[in-house]
């Protein structure tokens, strides 16, 4: 990204926090003493002629803002940028495991079979594995339509101005797992899929997809229900 584009994208941050800080009484004192002080940053780098003087107006005015961007989670209540979407990813954070080799992974058919085909006693286990499999499946298509609906409801009038221009701005990673899951689409690169049309037949193929492997679950449900019962009635 060019600097003056980037340049020009912090400025338009700084409006943001102004305008989220707030100049009006009644507004905590830490709130708009910030406001009022980018607010003149901005001003005296808007305002004085081309040169060096100006130069490091914008100079100091950029890191000022970057600088509270970087630090924004120690805002009040109520002001910080995005704050209605904090306990989402606060779930996402805690679904993380932290680990170098998480326990859940993505296993391939073709590394079934090598095992089907490696392992002697595999036919014994094998609905069992398949089945757990099954479940983590399942689980993420709960867990993505869960977090796509609380995304949904955090929006507001404030949230797409945020989104957008914090999009290409560091220290951004909330902004870009916020924006992965108020995505309605995956990412399509094909052209083609561009037409209304087409986006129409894939989202179809998507959710006829999601269907099935719900039912699936459902049977694994009902057998798992059955099973228990069984164990409770000998018990």
């Amino acid at each position: 990204m060019e600097n003056s584009e980037l340049l020009t994208k912090v400025i338009n941050l700084g409006k943001l926090f102004v305008k989220e800080l707030g100049l009006e009484p009644g507004v905590d004192t830490f709130s708009r003493w910030m406001a009022h002080y980018i607010a003149e940053k901005m001003t005296l780098a808007e305002n004085l002629p081309s040169g060096k003087e100006k130069d490091d107006a914008e100079k100091d005015c950029f890191e000022t803002i970057l600088k509270l961007w970087k630090h924004r989670s120690f805002l009040p209540n109520g002001r910080r940028p995005l704050e209605n979407f904090e306990p989402i990813l606060k779930v996402i954070k805690s679904l993380d495991p932290e680990s170098s080799e998480p326990f859940f992974y993505k296993l391939t058919k073709n590394k079934l079979l090598e095992i089907e085909t490696d392992n002697p006693i595999y036919h014994k286990i094998k609905d069992y594995l398949e089945n757990t499999l099954q479940i983590d499946r399942v689980a993420k298509i709960w867990i993505e339509y869960l977090l796509n609906q609380a995304a949904i409801k955090a929006s507001d009038e404030n949230t797409e101005g945020w989104l957008n221009i914090a999009g290409d701005i560091p220290d951004n990673d909330d902004v870009q797992a916020i924006k992965i899951i108020l995505e309605d689409l995956e990412d399509i690169d094909s052209e083609e899929l561009k037409e209304e049309q087409l986006i129409s037949s894939w989202e179809k193929s998507q959710i006829k997809k999601r269907i099935e492997e719900l039912e699936k679950f459902a049977e694994l449900n009902t057998f798992l229900l059955n099973h228990y019962k069984a164990d409770l009635l000998r018990l």
